[in-house]
């Protein structure tokens, strides 16, 4: 049995090196697109409770390269001082407005519903909707605009990269990352049709107008509470054009605060990385958490090269995603810990079939 074992963990380590690899010259061999177009950019923004975050975010979209944006806000019935501090910034700058959302309708989640009424109230060639707690520097909007026109794009998404300010978000918020570009090779999201080749994160997903339009996706993906990769699907599906891309300093975001808040807020969708299905999932968790066990008890020589090719592929993910690599290789057992947790949580709301978020319960499928 554990021969066996460790013929199947020196499989699927040296699957995962080689998508690692492809994510890896795929991120830093990436070209940049000059604009050969004045294109206005609709910046939608989705806000719940964001005094802490929003005025960052304006700051941010104010000081941005790129000047032909309109900045729209969705209050969605925040109960803090979100709707003064969007007051006060609608009131000193013509480029920023804001609204209060309508009452949340049944059948919708919070977020799909607030995109939603942004979307009506664009006017930009190419919308981008990011989350409040976003921060966005230098060109990058450029970039982005450039790289979606030359690319034929209607869907253009990024991984923001992750701020990890407490030791809790260090042993959590890397396996986000870590799962990602170790099992999907980004290039593939691009270059294949199917949409088993999915991936994009809500914090940056930036849409043609017109195609949005036609399909309504936030619409379409309604009370799904991952409608990032579920509206890539549909994307995929009716034969657009896609992309996903690692971000640098230049987008990034502190998507979580502590511990607590991170496994709560993971638990919610890390079952989307691997399409909905939990065997999948602890498959994934069985043989990254005891796979060199394995392998050591059957072949100590195998063993060491076994652990170089697992700690480089940590190296590169770390490298790719900008995060710390002495850190990350430091903390991998406590953050296959952190992902055996998550998982674990995730079959429990299952099986509750709804989780709360932000104040509102969440119906699960």
């Amino acid at each position: 049995m554990i021969p066996l074992l460790a013929y199947i963990t020196l499989l699927f380590l040296g699957l995962r090196m080689l998508v690692v690899c492809i994510n890896f010259l795929f991120h830093f061999s990436r070209r940049n697109y000059p604009l050969s177009e004045d294109i206005k950019l609709s910046v939608l923004i989705p806000a719940r409770n964001e005094e802490k975050n929003i005025g960052r975010i304006l700051d941010c979209l104010l000081k941005q390269e790129y000047m032909k944006l309109e900045i729209l806000v969705c209050d969605d019935h925040s109960t803090d001082d979100t709707p003064g501090i969007l007051e006060d910034y609608a009131g000193r700058y013509e480029e920023i407005s804001w609204f209060r959302g309508e009452a949340l309708k049944a059948g919708w989640t919070g977020k799909n519903f607030a995109c939603h009424q942004l979307s009506a109230r664009a006017s930009g060639k190419v919308l981008l909707f990011v989350d409040a707690d976003m921060e966005l520097y230098g060109d990058i909007l450029t970039e982005m605009l450039g790289y979606l026109m030359k690319r034929r794009l209607m869907l253009l998404s990024i991984f923001p990269r992750q701020l990890l300010l407490s030791p809790g978000e260090r042993v959590t918020v890397p396996i986000m990352n870590w799962i990602l570009l170790s099992l999907l090779p980004l290039p593939m999201v691009l270059f294949s049709p199917r949409a088993s080749f999915s991936a994009a994160n809500g914090q940056f997903i930036m849409f043609r107008a017109s195609v949005y339009h036609k399909l309504q996706p936030h619409s379409a993906v309604r009370s799904n509470p991952v409608e990032d990769i579920a509206i890539m699907r549909l994307y995929k599906k009716e034969r657009y054009k896609c992309a996903t891309l690692l971000g640098d300093r230049r987008v990034q975001c502190r998507m979580y605060h502590g511990y607590g808040d991170a496994i709560s807020g993971f638990s919610k969708n890390v079952l989307q990385f691997f399409s909905g299905s939990l065997i999948w999932a602890f498959f994934y968790v069985i043989f990254t958490t005891f796979g060199l066990l394995f392998i050591a008890l059957w072949s100590l020589p195998v063993f060491w090269i076994a652990l170089a090719v697992a700690v480089l592929n940590r190296v590169l993910i770390s490298l790719a995603s900008r995060q710390k690599v002495f850190m990350n290789l430091l903390l991998v057992p406590l953050q296959h810990i952190s992902f055996l947790q998550m998982v674990i949580r995730a079959l429990r709301q299952g099986s509750k079939g709804s989780l709360e978020w932000k104040g509102r319960k969440i119906k699960l499928k």
